[in-house]
């Protein structure tokens, strides 16, 4: 890519998944990646520098009226501080709206060849009593919220349910309301309105041409629920305003910087390659995915279309994507839940990873947060052909694995084709995939787990995987970089 040509990200915090994976694939793919300071960034319990964030996109805005610029913003983060604080925030609406006026007035300074992409969350509504990502009363009432707002919606959804059936729905609706302290619903329902309010202004901006595209993703969601009928009323407002070629609504998040990063290199690349998708069980591709609202299939084609690649079949296509699954629905290694057996599944993707001959990402959905073990396992006493893996994920959820995958996978199939494709950067990349996904999330993850036993648990892992992958001499370290164990960085 030419060095005048350069994509600056907003990303949601300072998460390695947030920060440093962008990097990993701009490394690898000649990418020239602008990033703010990581220092500034927020947390889990800090949210990031409001003003150093102000600065940091007005200094790249000046920057870029030389040179060919492209701006991928998290508008959580620039509006509230981060995706935690989006959620935590106490925040008046006067000043919300001040947030929004500032982001449009740094983006009039660009110059008419620079584009804007933004991607803004749906608050999400967890089933779980617990306040660490929430605001505190989560830690009492946060499963009688996400029930309360799982029956108001059936109760306005005429598509649910037989009518005979609607007083028990009123019935059951009115328990739950009356569970939970009313000043809780009014600020729980405040917070929402003020998250909604903004996303419609960020979805009028688009009158203003302040983005090229812009993302609302649908975090941690299920199939009912306030936040389900929040994403219907934008996609109505889409339409409404015929922005259908210019804003999207799409399950997931952490992963929509990267999608909107390889669309960025998919717009202005003379290289734009083809899919194909193979999944190995039709039950397990029509289950709903866990933490979201549609089937596995549907979070995958939705993904592809928002890119705005073509699905051909498997002889014309440039890269396959295969996607294990199990018959059943997802398995979840934070909550112990296994899936149907899948060493059948496994043993037929595995017949065919060996014989396919093109480009290959590879989808590990059998579990949301981790991969399945079998696979891996399987995987590594294959004779499948290594260099022909362009892409593996499997952490979290189906929309992570994802996004995050075909980013990996067509970022390195267009920089071999530019002829800036860097192996090794890539290897590591992989690397860092295979040792989160599959060794920490997997196999070695538990609550209270400290750094050292990570440092000390990783060493068999590091060894078989680098050593698969062609990577020697390597010093690998492990952080627990929320002081927690639901994410590791790798360095």
């Amino acid at each position: 890519m030419s060095e005048k040509y350069s994509i600056a990200l907003l990303p949601l915090d300072n998460r390695p998944v947030s920060y440093l994976l962008p990097k990993q694939i701009a490394d690898f793919s000649g990418i020239n990646l602008i990033l703010p300071e990581r220092k500034y960034l927020g947390d889990l319990k800090q949210e990031s520098n409001l003003t150093y964030l102000e600065k940091w996109l007005n200094d790249v805005v000046g920057t870029g009226r030389d040179q060919s610029l492209q701006l991928i913003i998290s508008l959580d983060n620039f509006i509230y501080g981060g995706l935690v604080q989006s959620r935590k925030h106490n925040l008046s609406l006067k000043e919300l709206k001040s947030r929004v006026d500032c982001l449009k007035s740094c983006r009039r300074g660009l110059p008419w060849q620079a584009s804007t992409y933004g991607f803004s969350s749906i608050m999400r509504i967890p089933n779980y009593n617990n306040s660490e990502e929430e605001k505190d009363y989560w830690k009492d009432y946060g499963e009688k919220i996400f029930r309360w707002s799982e029956l108001t919606h059936k109760v306005g959804d005429k598509n649910v349910g037989a009518a005979s059936e609607l007083p028990l729905l009123l019935d059951d609706w009115y328990k739950s309301s009356k569970a939970i302290p009313p000043q809780i619903i009014a600020d729980f329902k405040s917070h929402r309105d003020k998250n909604l309010t903004v996303n419609l202004l960020w979805l009028e901006s688009l009158h203003e041409n302040c983005f090229e595209y812009l993302i609302f993703s649908c975090d941690d969601s299920g199939k009912y629920g306030m936040n389900v009928v929040e994403a219907e009323y934008i996609k109505k407002q889409i339409k409404n305003h015929n922005f259908a070629n210019k804003s999207k609504v799409i399950s997931g998040t952490d992963e929509i910087p990267l999608v909107l990063l390889t669309k960025i290199i998919l717009k202005d690349s003379e290289y734009k390659p083809s899919v194909s998708l193979y999944f190995n069980t039709i039950e397990g591709k029509n289950q709903i995915a866990k933490y979201e609202s549609n089937s596995i299939y549907d979070s995958i084609v939705d993904q592809i279309a928002t890119l705005g690649i073509e699905i051909k079949d498997f002889k014309d296509s440039d890269i396959v994507l295969f996607v294990h699954c199990a018959d059943s629905v997802q398995g979840d290694h934070i909550f112990k839940m296994e899936p149907n057996d899948t060493k059948d599944n496994v043993n037929e993707l595995i017949k065919l990873l060996e014989k396919s001959d093109k480009p290959v990402i590879l989808l590990d959905l059998a579990y949301a947060n981790g991969a399945d073990p079998n696979l891996i396992e399987a995987l590594l006493n294959s004779k499948i052909k290594w260099g022909n893996l362009y892409g593996y994920a499997g952490w979290n959820t189906c929309a992570n694995s994802t996004g995050s995958a075909l980013a990996i996978g067509i970022n390195r199939w267009i920089a071999e084709k530019k002829k800036v494709f860097n192996v090794v950067e890539f290897n590591r990349c992989l690397l860092t995939r295979f040792l989160d996904d599959y060794a920490y999330q997997g196999e070695i993850r538990c609550p209270e787990i400290t750094e050292e036993e990570v440092n000390e648990r990783m060493k068999p892992f590091i060894k078989r995987f680098s050593d698969l992958l062609g990577l020697s001499n390597l010093k690998v370290d492990f952080k627990l970089p929320w002081q927690r164990s639901f994410e590791v960085e790798i360095d």
